[in-house]
């Protein structure tokens, strides 16, 4: 089968596009032609500055077909950090998936620096430190609770954003306490946030499914990984627990449909089966947005 087949009713769940406050490699409408031109079932736009509801909204209501575009709100400081009312306002909306802070967080400040690329997006101040989902007592934060509330009041996903390990942990334990049924742990590969095997094993005990994503291999990740490296995790965990995507809008990984093809195709070169494929671009994003 050729590679291009496996796009035909497969999902992205983590792309950037254009408009944003960096440059970014492709329009809304050219990603949404893309996808539509390989048959592509979902793309979920991402912005770590605003909220991707309304974007989404349109482009479902002037571009229908078998492209659907899922929103997001990633909780960073334009949107008031551990925001309730932002959250709020973004669920009541529609939103499908609650980032905890991605480019704003503690962690990310402490391992990527602050507003430097690939993350170089507004913070208040140039000596910001971060947010954090603990108290100054090491308990979740009450505005963090408050969020887990109304994820599960709302039934959407919740993602841990670039929370350290430890955080991404804490708070997938709390949301299962709260009743959140879908979980996501974002790109475990990736430096920012990577998870050792056994953090891995846990998360997916847990309930959660965790996002690999190929932005993790390229040169635009801050101490990239091998794709071996990526395929031999998910071995380990199993395909059933995991959601492959691109994590591509970057204008040096070019356009995002067409880059995440051409990892696929490496995936399958090391030994994963269309079946597997299929699994983890298809079958498992379904679930997590319950997708008929």
């Amino acid at each position: 089968m050729k590679i291009e087949k496996l796009l035909q009713g497969a999902f992205d769940l983590h792309v950037h596009a254009v408009p944003d406050v960096v440059p970014r490699a492709q329009t809304l409408p050219e990603l949404a032609r893309a996808a539509a031109q390989y048959g592509m079932a979902g793309l979920l736009i991402k912005d770590h500055t605003a909220p991707t509801v309304g974007r989404c909204f349109t482009m479902n209501e002037m571009s229908p077909g078998s492209v659907r575009f899922f929103s997001a709100l990633a909780l960073n400081p334009p949107v008031g950090g551990l925001n309730p009312c932002a959250v709020e306002s973004a669920l009541r909306k529609g939103t499908d998936v609650i980032y905890f802070p991605t480019y704003g967080a503690k962690n990310h400040i402490a391992i990527w620096g602050a507003g430097k690329p690939p993350t170089a997006f507004p913070l208040p101040t140039p000596d910001y430190s971060g947010l954090s989902i603990l108290d100054e007592n090491g308990k979740l934060h009450q505005d963090s609770e408050a969020i887990l509330r109304l994820i599960a009041r709302h039934d959407a996903v919740m993602a841990t954003g670039h929370l350290s390990p430890v955080e991404s942990l804490l708070l997938l334990r709390s949301a299962v306490d709260f009743g959140i049924q879908r979980l996501l742990v974002t790109h475990v590969s990736e430096s920012v946030n990577a998870m050792s095997l056994e953090q891995q094993k846990e998360a997916a005990r847990l309930g959660a499914f965790l996002e690999h994503c190929f932005f993790a291999v390229t040169d635009s990740c801050p101490k990239s990984v091998s794709l071996d490296w990526i395929a031999e995790q998910i071995r380990f965990i199993g395909v059933e627990n995991v959601i492959l995507t691109s994590d591509f809008g970057q204008v040096s990984n070019g356009p995002p449909v067409e880059g995440f093809c051409f990892y696929l195709g490496k995936m399958k070169r090391l030994g994963f089966s269309d079946e597997e494929l299929r699994t983890m671009i298809q079958g498992n994003p379904r679930k997590l947005l319950r997708e008929r």
